[in-house]
């Protein structure tokens, strides 16, 4: 029969055993859920870096390569708007941005030692309101010129929609994942759908067999008659109290950019009704009465440059083709080469 002082000397054994044993099971069940994690991470980071080729946005949530320093003799013009500076339901190059660089270099090409850079910083859904933003966020880059291409998505209510910075890792590290932002989307439009709520035009990439104006666009923006210019003319120097968030926000973004040092183009888009008339009329007199003077500022009216209702130009009754959008960047690239003289 074992002694007590034997059992005591068993049990003081299997103590440090013990105690091992269970070190090693909390070991191998951290590096399990640190694997498992680096797995997820991994698999998550892959799609995000598949939708950003996908979609032609770089690591910095713009279109195209991402650009580092600027190079000497580089002159760069920055182009925002929503998306139809995107280039929504395009490839990435047959946005007007891209094709207006190819125009650009073209008449460079006499002049070797200049380099011409157009970034395209427009995204879906942004308005007027974002532009503050965006010209602080890619301060960095240090454009030369700014392009401001709006009116769309400031027709109704004030829009206070900044794309970007519904991601806080972009706010804080400037590196813009799109897989959070393009699931959200998703889904709050399928809950929508579901609950019958969707009162906006949906807008969905162009299928060759279905091209048109979409049917609640109308009722959304309006439509384009020939008596929309007519009706502008007794607004006078003043920004209508309609359009005045509006105003107020593209007088926000220039004067921002000017004091960044920038010269400045202001560009009306397709005239798509007359509301979008009366704005952008609203618009220039704005422009006309806080900026009279201002030799940084150029104004570019291109409402009538492109018939949204032409299907070869337009697939939506608002988004261009690449057709349509290489004739903004035709009707848009002597304006920003004038801008980038000395």
């Amino acid at each position: 029969m074992p002694s007590a002082s034997t059992s005591t000397q068993s049990e003081t054994t299997d103590q440090p055993a013990n105690k091992l044993e269970r070190k090693r099971r909390i070991l191998l069940k951290l590096l399990t859920a640190l694997l498992s994690t680096f797995i997820c991470v991994s698999i998550l980071f892959g799609i995000d870096l598949y939708l950003h080729y996908k979609h032609g946005i770089n690591l910095r949530g713009y279109r195209g390569p991402s650009l580092g320093r600027k190079q000497p003799g580089e002159k760069r013009v920055a182009i925002l708007g929503g998306s139809t500076t995107w280039g929504f339901g395009l490839k990435a190059g047959q946005d007007f941005p891209a094709q207006l660089q190819t125009m650009l270099a073209q008449d460079a090409a006499a002049s070797p030692a200049t380099r011409i850079s157009v970034l395209n910083l427009g995204f879906n859904n942004d308005g007027a309101y974002s532009f503050k933003f965006t010209l602080k966020d890619y301060e960095y880059l240090e454009p030369d010129a700014i392009v401001l291409y709006s009116g769309y998505n400031d027709l109704n209510e004030p829009n206070y929609l900044v794309y970007r910075h519904r991601s806080p890792v972009f706010v804080w590290t400037g590196y813009f994942p799109l897989l959070p932002s393009l699931t959200v989307d998703k889904l709050t439009v399928w809950k929508r759908e579901l609950a019958g709520q969707n009162q906006k035009t949906i807008f969905r990439p162009p299928d060759p067999n279905k091209i048109g104006t979409s049917p609640t666009l109308p009722e959304q923006v309006g439509a384009l008659t020939q008596n929309g210019q007519q009706s502008l003319e007794s607004y006078g120097a003043a920004c209508p109290p309609e359009w005045q968030f509006y105003c107020h926000q593209i007088s926000q973004a220039v004067d921002l950019a000017l004091k960044q040092g920038r010269r400045v183009l202001v560009v009306t888009e397709p005239y798509i009704s007359d509301k979008h008339v009366a704005q952008q009329q609203a618009l220039r007199n704005m422009l006309g009465a806080r900026f009279a003077g201002q030799p940084k500022l150029r104004y570019l009216d291109l409402g009538r440059t492109v018939d949204l209702r032409d299907g070869s130009l337009c697939w939506d009754g608002m988004h261009l083709t690449e057709e349509g959008n290489r004739r903004i960047a035709r009707a848009m690239a002597p304006a920003v080469n004038e801008l980038l003289q000395p």
